[in-house]
């Protein structure tokens, strides 16, 4: 009798042993796996967000209001009624005055500027 309970211990130790060692045999497998798992989830969620910017970027380019904005820009149209006005830097006028100097013709402005002398003394 003690025979029949040491060999039913024996077997149950081995099942109990090879019921572990099954488990842990695929146990690094497992977490490595789910490493990849909780990776490509954090990469869907990133990917979800950037179509919602992506949807929105593209109904806003769809827009009447960005359409008449590109219009406005690149065309140089505007409303009717509407006055335009530029706004130049310093730096941007003294460009802009010193190009229009240099294609001016210097006879006519040196001719304006005799004509405007001799005016000026009367």
């Amino acid at each position: 009798m003690p025979n029949r309970q040491l060999a039913a211990t024996f077997v149950l130790v081995f099942i109990a042993g090879f019921l572990i060692w099954l488990i842990n045999k695929d146990f690094p497998e497992k977490i490595e796996t789910g490493k990849q798992l909780g990776d490509l989830k954090s990469k869907i969620e990133a990917l979800k967000k950037e179509e919602e910017r992506q949807k929105s970027l593209a109904e806003y380019l769809n827009s009447e209001s960005y359409l008449e904005k590109q219009a406005r820009i690149r065309l140089n149209l505007k409303k009717v009624g509407e006055e335009v006005v530029f706004i130049y830097r310093k730096d941007d006028l003294e460009k802009a005055s010193s190009s229009l100097e240099k294609t001016k013709n210097p006879f006519w402005s040196k001719l304006k500027e005799f004509i405007r002398i001799i005016w000026s003394r009367d």
